[in-house]
């Protein structure tokens, strides 16, 4: 007798909002302060660490004329294309 078969995991999309393309300009400003935390792993490269605290930023991006001021907190940072990196804010 076979085990009975388990349902397919599905995965859906877990943003709150639906995104859209923009060639936009941004600029970002970080709030300076310390961050503690603690190492998860450490190598002659670099250092995974985890804090208990958001690193406050805030953003003015300029769109279609018209410029807005938003804050929020960094959520991600990560080498995307080349020496490029992606910086994901979450608006307050």
């Amino acid at each position: 007798m076979n085990p009975p078969e388990k349902p397919a995991t599905q995965t859906g999309e877990r943003r709150r909002h639906q995104r859209r393309a923009s060639q936009s300009k941004v600029r970002l400003t970080v709030e300076s302060r310390e961050i503690e935390g603690q190492v998860e792993n450490i190598s002659r490269s670099g250092l995974l660490f985890f804090s208990e605290g958001d690193l406050r930023v805030s953003v003015q991006i300029e769109e279609n004329g018209a410029t807005s001021k938003r804050t929020g907190r960094l959520v991600r940072a990560q080498r995307m294309r080349g020496e490029s990196f992606g910086w994901a804010v979450e608006f307050d």
